[in-house]
């Protein structure tokens, strides 16, 4: 058996198994590249003249928060914006503040369609196997493509 049929065998059969997990894949990823449309829009926040500073902020955010830490911080950029606080708590909890301090909201963020996409992605969903397959999807992915160089290499070199 010739080289490239032998590599056409390999080619065939890694993108056969592998297929259903790179179907799954591409379709979470095409998926997610719009997640920024899946998401609940902030509330507005008033129009506050004299917001308070940032450290005051973070201070009646960490209040809020209780023993959870606050991993990060979004800045209101217009005056009708809120400032949000993330806490890494199991409920991954935003909190939205208007400039004076008053809590406008308390959102809870874990179970999300798109924290279910992500984990269907990276095979998260199904423990370590799911994250087994899509390693293996990865690097079978890496496979094709080689296989798929040495086909053509191997074409032209007959071709002469």
């Amino acid at each position: 058996m010739s080289t490239r049929r032998r590599l056409f065998k390999l080619h065939q059969a890694v993108g056969a198994t592998l297929s259903a997990v790179f179907a799954v894949i591409a379709l979470t990823g095409a998926i997610l590249v719009f997640r920024g449309c899946m998401k609940t829009p902030p509330p507005s926040a008033p129009v506050i003249e004299q917001p308070l500073p940032l450290m005051e902020l973070l201070a009646r955010a960490q209040r809020e928060a209780g023993d959870e830490v606050i991993t990060d911080i979004g800045l209101a950029t217009e005056p009708d914006e809120p400032w949000v606080f993330w806490v890494d708590d199991d409920d991954e909890t935003v909190l939205y503040f208007a400039g004076d301090g008053a809590l406008i909201e308390r959102r809870r963020t874990a179970g999300g369609l798109t924290q279910l996409l992500f984990k269907l992605h990276t095979g998260e969903i199904v423990g370590l196997p799911g994250q087994a397959a899509a390693l293996a999807a990865g690097l079978g992915m890496l496979a094709l493509v080689v296989t798929g160089l040495g086909m053509i290499v191997s074409r032209r070199r007959s071709r002469g």
